[in-house]
């Protein structure tokens, strides 16, 4: 049986009572739910927003369709936990350097290459929180977690062409907050 073929038993069999269906999805999910919901309100309530987002999951399992994936849905579900939750309270600013990827040192590197790579890390991240929100959780969700556009649209609940348009208004910005390291680095066009 392949995955998405074991997906939608476990759906079934958890939208049928079974409690095992629901803790294979919930261990499925669960780190993901975490890391979105770090990213979309901040460290310091993610675990609470998590916790709530799972359990809003286990209650409306039954709605599930399977017109999408399963990950989109959750996706979906756990945005939207996220987004109430951003609403309710003023949001924080997330850092997100655990998601950029994080540089390993190469033995090679002198300190002021290190220290160069780390200033851009460290641009980035600022870079990215300086973003509208609307903007900040299209990259999030598609630069940082992957999903395609069609999956941003099904979890933010916005057309493709939103997503994109969004995206790139995300990318112009970056470049603009970024050009000085585009020109110190030479990548300047």
């Amino acid at each position: 049986m392949n995955i998405l073929q074991n997906e939608r038993q476990l759906v079934k069999e958890a939208q049928a009572g079974n409690r095992k269906a629901f803790e294979a999805i919930l261990d499925a999910y669960e780190s993901r739910v975490y890391n979105l919901a770090c990213r979309m309100v901040g460290t310091r309530d993610a675990e609470d927003v998590a916790q709530d987002a799972l359990i809003e999951i286990c209650k409306s399992i039954g709605s599930f369709r399977g017109k999408s994936a399963l990950s989109t849905w959750v996706y979906r579900v756990a945005a939207n936990v996220c987004l109430e939750h951003r609403r309710r309270k003023r949001p924080e600013l997330v850092s997100l350097e655990d998601d950029i990827a994080e540089y390993k040192a190469d033995p090679s590197d002198d300190p002021v290459t290190l220290a160069v790579k780390n200033q851009l890390k460290s641009d980035v991240d600022a870079a990215i929180q300086s973003l509208p929100v609307i903007h900040r959780d299209v990259v999030v969700l598609h630069e940082l977690l992957g999903l395609t556009y069609q999956e941003c649209s099904e979890v933010l609940g916005c057309p493709v062409g939103t997503v994109k348009s969004r995206l790139s208004h995300a990318f112009v910005r970056l470049r603009e907050l970024l050009k000085e390291h585009a020109a110190e680095s030479g990548l300047e066009r």
